[in-house]
């Protein structure tokens, strides 16, 4: 399995800098933003597993950019990084606009902030966890250009061309996501894989 992908978002280059050492110790992967503008535009080109995102910063707030990632991916796990007093309570009543996953008080423990992420991780999209373990176990087959999309004419790419475009966020990606989550129900309710793929033809 890949190790989880975590944006890190903070104007503060070195809080960026201390969440992204404390990360790496244990092995994610991190990309770090410095305005929330450079995080939603990393955003929308990748996906990632976990974001932690400072409330106050320039334009684009992090509950500004939480309410963003929200819509585009509703379910997110977002952690929003806040102070204690007055300013935590505002951000917690926010929360119902852009459904957070966790806050964290300055200043920040960093075994809290393992703890937390790690929680968030454990969450993670199955599908896409399920996509990186075949990937990497059928290293030579994931390059195969035998997948046949429901689009017209249909296309045919590699498993690991659709990971990425489903990693990616692409309007690509998310037609296969969902066709994958259609197929996955019919095949649970109706049996037979054959008759799903036709469904999914039909509904695209």
């Amino acid at each position: 399995m890949q190790a989880a992908r975590i944006l890190v978002v903070d104007d503060d280059p070195g809080i960026v800098k201390q969440f992204t050492r404390a990360l790496e110790s244990e092995k994610y992967r991190v990309e770090p933003a410095y305005s929330g503008e450079e995080a939603w535009e990393k955003y929308q080109q990748a996906y990632f597993d976990v974001v932690i995102t400072d409330w106050q910063m320039g334009e684009m707030s992090g509950v500004d950019l939480a309410r963003k990632i929200d819509v585009l991916r509703p379910g997110a796990h977002v952690i929003i990084v806040t102070a204690f007093g007055d300013e935590f309570e505002k951000v917690i009543s926010l929360g119902r606009d852009y459904h957070p996953f966790d806050y964290l008080q300055k200043m920040v423990d960093m075994n809290v902030l393992l703890k937390k992420v790690a929680q968030a991780v454990a969450r993670r999209d199955p599908i896409i966890e399920a996509l990186e373990e075949w990937v990497e176990k059928h290293p030579e087959e994931a390059d195969e250009q035998t997948h046949v999309d429901f689009s017209n004419p249909p296309q045919t790419w590699s498993a690991r061309e659709m990971l990425a475009e489903i990693q990616g966020n692409t309007e690509r990606g998310r037609e296969e996501y969902k066709d994958m989550v259609k197929l996955t129900f019919y095949l649970m309710t109706h049996g037979n894989i054959a008759e799903g793929v036709m469904e999914c033809a039909r509904n695209t």
